[in-house]
C-alpha cells in the first residue's frame, strides 16, 4: 500500500485532490493531509508517508522548507509540486531539493493519477534495486550509515516490535540491547549554515564511540540514542559529546538547544521517551535557548527558567471587566501587535497564555453555575480545547484563545444556544452512532443531515457537547474496535474496515493515540484477563 499525504492551503483543491486518490484503484492510500506545511510537517513525522503532494505557496512553512526536511527525515520519500507558479526560479529550486515531478495546477485528473502510478513505480524500483550495484557515487559506507539512521528511526517512532529489531541489527552488524536507553534531542539555531557541516562534526565527534547512534529528523534537528548497562556511565557519555560538539560548533553554531530524556529499560520504552523529549523541546523553544534540559529536571527547570508574566495579566483582566463579545478580537489584536508580542514566538509563552485564559474560563462558568461541579467544568474545557496543540502554532494559538475569550465574555447561567439546538446535535449523536462505519461520513455529511453548513454545526457541536466533531467520530470507531478486538478473533485489517478505516496503519495510528496502546498490545492484555 502507497501512503499518500496532501498539503495544499485551498480547501476546494485539496478536497479534489483526494476525490482523485480516494476513487484511484490498486493500493493507494491517503494517510493523511493539512493546509499548511507546519502542521503537515509535524503530521508527517508520524504518518511517514511514501508519496508527498505539496504546494509551494502556503502560509507559516511554505513548501520548499517543508520538502528539505522532509527529505533528511524521509530520505526515500517521493516529492511532487502541485503548484500555480510555474517560473524558472521555482523550478530550479524544486530541482535543487530532489522533487520528482512538478506540475502546474490546474491540474488534470489524468496527469495527477499518472504521475502518482509513476511515483509507485520508482518506489518499487528502488526496492528491487536494494542490494544489487550501489548507485554511480555511493560506496558501501555511505548506505551503510543511511540503513543505520533508518533503523534508529524505526526505534524513536516505533515502528518495529522487538523481534523484527534484532534481525536488523544483525543484518546491520549491530549490537544496541543494554539495561539502559537515553534519548537525547537537540536543535541547532543555524539559519545560514549548511546542514551538512553540522552532521560531518556530529559523525567526527561520534568517531570511535560504539554505543551513540545519531539520526536528523529536521535539517535543524538531531536525535542522539544512546545505551549502556550502567545509568551513570550512560549519562556522563552523552553530556561528554554535548560538550565536544559544543566546542566543536561553537564558532558557526553558538547556539545548541537540548533535551534529554529519562532513562528507560527496554527497547519498547525508546519512542515514548522520544515523545516525550520533543515534546520538551517544543515547549521550550525560544525560552531556554542554548540550554542542556534534563526531563528529570522539569520542575526545577519551571521554578528556575519558565517565571514569564503570563500575557492575560491584570491589566487584561481588568480590561475585560468592561468588554462584551464583540471586543475580543480587538483586545486580542492588541496583546499581539503590541511591542511585547514577540512573546508569542514561543510555543512555551502560547501555552501559558491559553492556560491563564482557560482558569479564567473556568472561574466565571463555575461563578455563574454555583451548583455544576467545578471538575466537571475543568474536564469539559480541556476536551473541547486541546491547548497544548493549539500552541503549536499562532494560527490555531489565535483561534484557540479568541474561543476561549468568547466564552469569558459570554458565559451566564444558561446558554441558550444549548437549549436552541439540543434537539439538532442529538439527531447529528444518532446519524453518527448509525453511520459511524462508514469510510465516507464527515463532518460535512452530518451537517448537510442536519441541514447547517459545515463550520456553524462544527461550533455549535463542540460548544453544545464539550468535545470537536472528530474527537466524537474517533471515541466511537475506537470503542467499537476495543469491543471487537476483546470479543472476535477477526484480523486488524478487517476491525479496522468495521469501524470506518480503510488503512489498517493508519487505524493502529489512531487507536494508540487514543488508548496509548497498540490494538495488539490492547488484545493481549484483555486475553490476560
Amino acid at each position: 500500500m502507497y501512503q499518500i499525504f496532501i498539503v495544499e492551503d485551498e480547501l476546494l483543491i485539496r478536497q479534489s485532490i483526494r476525490n482523485v486518490i480516494e476513487k484511484m484503484p490498486g493500493p493507494y492510500a491517503l494517510c493523511g493531509e493539512a493546509s499548511d506545511g507546519e502542521m503537515a510537517l509535524a503530521m508527517m513525522q508520524d504518518l511517514m508517508p511514501d508519496i508527498l503532494l505539496t504546494d509551494i505557496r502556503m502560509p507559516f512553512l511554505d513548501g520548499f522548507d517543508l520538502i528539505k526536511n522532509c527529505k533528511a527525515m524521509m530520505p526515500w520519500l517521493k516529492v511532487v509540486i502541485i503548484s500555480g507558479f510555474g517560473d524558472f526560479e521555482s523550478a530550479q529550486k524544486a530541482i535543487s531539493l530532489g522533487v520528482d515531478q512538478y506540475l502546474l495546477k490546474p491540474v488534470r485528473q489524468a496527469d495527477l493519477i499518472k504521475v502518482i502510478e509513476e511515483m509507485a513505480s520508482q518506489i518499487e524500483k528502488d526496492k528491487s534495486s536494494r542490494g544489487t550495484a550501489l548507485p554511480d557515487g555511493l560506496d558501501e559506507e555511505e548506505v551503510l550509515k543511511v540503513l543505520r539512521q533508518h533503523f534508529m528511526r524505526q526505534i524513536l517512532y516505533g515502528e518495529a516490535d522487538t523481534g523484527k529489531l534484532l534481525e536488523r541489527m544483525q543484518r546491520l552488524k549491530m549490537d544496541i540491547m543494554r539495561t539502559h536507553y537515553l534519548v537525547a534531542v537537540s536543535s541547532f539555531d543555524t539559519p545560514n549554515v549548511d546542514h551538512k557541516i553540522i552532521e560531518n562534526t556530529v559523525q567526527k565527534a561520534l568517531s570511535g564511540t560504539q554505543t551513540l547512534m545519531y539520526s536528523f529528523n529536521f535539517q535543524d534537528r538531531m536525535t542522539i540514542l544512546a545505551y549502556d548497562n550502567d545509568p551513570d556511565i550512560l549519562t556522563e557519555r552523552v553530556y561528554q559529546f554535548l560538550n565536544i560538539l559544543r566546542h566543536e560548533l561553537q564558532d558557526i553554531c553558538p547556539v545548541i538547544t537540548t533535551v534529554i530524556s529519562s532513562d528507560v529499560r527496554r527497547l519498547g520504552e525508546i519512542p515514548e521517551a522520544f515523545k516525550t523529549a520533543t515534546g520538551l523541546m517544543r515547549m521550550v523553544s525560544g525560552v531556554a535557548a542554548g540550554q542542556v534540559i534534563n526531563v528529570r529536571d522539569t520542575a526545577q527547570l519551571t521554578a528556575n527558567i519558565f517565571r514569564p508574566e503570563s500575557p492575560f495579566g491584570e491589566e487584561f483582566q481588568q480590561k475585560l471587566k468592561h468588554a462584551s463579545p464583540e471586543d475580543a478580537d480587538c483586545l486580542l489584536d492588541e496583546i499581539l501587535t503590541s511591542p511585547d508580542g514577540k512573546r508569542f514566538d514561543s510555543t512555551f509563552v502560547r501555552y501559558n497564555g491559553l492556560l491563564t485564559l482557560m482558569r479564567l474560563a473556568l472561574q466565571k462558568i463555575a461563578r455563574y453555575n454555583p451548583d455544576a461541579d467545578e471538575k466537571d467544568i475543568a474536564a469539559q474545557l480541556s476536551a473541547q480545547y486541546d491547548i497544548l496543540s493549539a500552541a503549536g502554532s499562532k494560527k490555531k494559538f489565535r483561534e484557540t484563545a479568541r474561543d476561549l475569550l468568547l466564552q469569558l465574555l459570554s458565559t451566564r447561567k444558561e446558554n441558550p444556544g444549548e437549549i436552541k439546538y439540543h434537539h439538532v446535535i442529538s439527531q447529528a449523536e444518532q446519524y453518527v452512532k448509525e453511520n459511524f462505519c462508514d469510510q465516507n461520513i464527515s463532518l460535512i455529511s452530518v451537517a448537510n443531515h442536519v441541514a447547517m453548513s459545515a463550520a456553524y454545526f462544527s461550533t455549535v457541536f463542540s460548544q453544545t457537547t464539550g468535545r470537536s466533531f472528530i474527537s466524537y467520530l474517533t471515541a466511537l470507531r475506537i470503542e467499537k474496535a476495543q469491543e471487537l478486538l476483546t470479543t472476535t478473533n477477526m484480523k486488524l485489517a478487517d476491525i479496522a474496515l468495521e469501524v470506518g478505516y480503510n488503512e489498517p496503519n493508519y487505524f493502529s495510528h489512531v487507536f494508540r493515540k487514543t488508548t496509548g496502546i497498540t490494538p495488539k498490545e490492547y488484545r493481549a492484555k484483555r486475553g490476560e484477563k
